[in-house]
């Protein structure tokens, strides 16, 4: 399965509309990590079938976590403001476990990261937007994740749509995780 992880636009319509325009027909699930400061009324937002509510979507009527299964794997989705997500990853990794998740989705620092952690991937794609840290320089990130039984390959994609080289990533799933 291959999902694509988007965060942090934060009211950019225009990249939301290019990014699902070109992937829409390549992966299986588009997943926003919230702060879009868009309604879910959006035509660009209703091909996220996975879309939550972010500290700056006020007003707007996104969950502010949503779990789904697809193809026998469990992807949950959070923003990440409210699990400290700026000092640590151990509650939203407990949040992961709790809901038997293989994989974690979050944005809220428009950093990009990415970790495998008791057996889940926890995964924030970076702001598409307005990015932080070492790899601000690309002006912005999404992720597309390729989630099998035997391993998760992520693949960091800049707002053209063109692979970043250095950040293609392999992890070997753990015996037992399905």
């Amino acid at each position: 399965m291959k999902i694509l992880i988007i965060s942090d636009n934060h009211g950019d319509q225009e990249i939301l509309e290019q990014i699902t325009a070109r992937w829409q027909d390549q992966v299986d699930l588009m997943i926003h990590c919230g702060d879009s400061e868009m309604a879910p009324t959006l035509s660009v937002m209703k091909r996220f079938k996975v879309a939550v509510l972010g500290n700056n979507d006020l007003g707007l009527d996104y969950p502010l976590e949503q779990t789904v299964e697809k193809a026998g794997q469990r992807v949950y989705a959070t923003h990440g403001h409210r699990y400290q997500v700026n000092s640590t990853l151990t509650p939203l990794m407990l949040k992961g476990q709790e809901q038997q998740a293989a994989m974690v989705c979050y944005g809220h620092t428009h950093q990009l990261a990415v970790t495998e952690a008791e057996g889940m991937l926890m995964i924030n794609p970076g702001s598409i937007s307005l990015p932080r840290g070492s790899y601000a320089y690309l002006g912005g990130t999404f992720a597309v994740v390729e989630l099998n039984l035997d391993r998760f390959v992520v693949d960091y994609y800049d707002r053209t749509s063109q692979p970043v080289d250095d950040l293609h990533f392999v992890f070997d799933r753990k015996e037992g995780r399905s």
